[in-house]
């Protein structure tokens, strides 16, 4: 997940800046009514939402008026290809190396920040990526403007039912993620407008980019692969898994980091322990469950680790499996991105006795199912 924010605390406390800024007033308006509005210390972000979303209104018109039948009319003729995992599973890697390829798209960060707007305000583009950070908070990847995002900061924008708001409101987080990924609690109407709306940001996308094969990762997508097969029943999908041991220390510190500039209400570190515990439950436990529904040929499910070690070997594999064409004409370029990222070095976490007995009771049947022990 990448959580970018908008600007570095000042002196005087958080900067109010926020990513929700592109929201409608009236999404706005009724996310604070089902989450229960925001907490006093975070009054400052909630006026800043309050205000862009105002200012922002005229060009979601505009959006709407000129582009709203074109992305109607677009046909999504070359099936998505969708990166899921949990997260902090490797997503934004392998995301990052396939974004190479010229023949896909891909959500942007720009994109998920003004859904509804982004080909209307382009030209403020250059000076809104001032106040984003160089750097993501948990890994110190590079932040880009234009650079592979995840569709679920979209939907938070789009749609008062998204993972996001798990982290905008923490003490509402059981019912955003029940009802966001799994759908539970949600009316049918609901869920139909679920559907309908991330269909029309995929057509968006697609339409902004001549029609290019979509390349999307999203960690929730993990455990919605019923409704993603309903929208695109040819829809391809690379599963990447990593050591449960390191994605509940780097989960953890992914949580507790992109708090501060997302959160919206306090949260406590007990509710941050809970919710990583059991969402990786229900999450994979329900990726195990609906994986089957996806036709053989259309799926390929890679470790982190193997990734890692042979990116290039493990690349060609997806491309096989998936009978993904154009392979020659990528890899010069994923070459040349993976030399830029030679010298990154990944997190380094201390793994002593009680959380390995910890992870264990919770995650051993990812454990002995991929057959990981403890880092040594």
């Amino acid at each position: 997940m990448k959580a970018p924010t908008m600007k570095k605390e000042n002196k005087k406390g958080q900067s109010p800046q926020h990513p929700l800024f592109g929201i409608s007033l009236q999404k706005w308006m009724y996310l604070l009514e089902k989450n229960k509005g925001v907490d006093r210390g975070f009054l400052g972000k909630a006026v800043f939402i309050t205000l862009t979303s105002i200012g922002t209104a005229p060009a979601r018109l505009l959006f709407h008026l000129k582009y709203q039948r074109k992305i109607d009319d677009t046909q999504i003729t070359n099936p998505p290809v969708f990166i899921i995992g949990h997260w902090r599973s490797g997503t934004t890697y392998l995301h990052e190396l396939l974004s190479q390829d010229p023949q896909f798209c891909y959500v942007s960060l720009w994109n998920t920040l003004l859904p509804d707007s982004f080909l209307i305000l382009d030209p403020l583009k250059k000076f809104l990526s001032r106040f984003l950070p160089t750097k993501r908070p948990m890994d110190e990847i590079t932040v880009e403007m234009d650079g592979p995002y995840e569709d679920e900061a979209a939907l938070a924008v789009l749609y008062p039912w998204s993972f996001f708001h798990c982290l905008h409101f923490p003490r509402n987080a059981e019912e955003q993620y029940l009802k966001s990924i799994h759908f539970q609690g949600l009316t049918s109407e609901e869920k139909e407008q679920w559907k309908a709306t991330y269909a029309r940001f995929i057509k968006a996308i697609t339409l902004a980019n001549q029609g290019k094969r979509l390349l999307s990762k999203n960690p929730p997508n993990t455990a919605r692969i019923s409704v993603l097969l309903e929208l695109f029943p040819k829809a391809r999908f690379i599963h990447i898994y990593r050591n449960p041991y390191l994605v509940y220390l780097s989960t953890k510190k992914m949580r507790k980091n992109v708090l501060e500039p997302l959160a919206l209400q306090k949260a406590s570190e007990e509710e941050i322990e809970q919710q990583v515990i059991q969402n990786y439950v229900r999450t994979m436990k329900s990726y195990f469950e609906q994986k089957e529904q996806i036709p053989s040929e259309n799926l390929i499910e890679i470790k982190y680790e193997d990734l890692v070690a042979d990116p290039i070997t493990q690349i060609k594999l997806i491309y096989s499996e998936l009978k993904l064409p154009g392979i020659k004409n990528a890899l010069p370029l994923m070459h040349k991105y993976l030399e830029k990222q030679s010298d990154y070095k990944t997190n380094k976490y201390v793994i002593d006795n009680k959380i390995i007995e910890h992870v264990n009771n919770h995650w051993g049947f990812t454990i002995d199912r991929w057959r990981y022990l403890p880092p040594q």
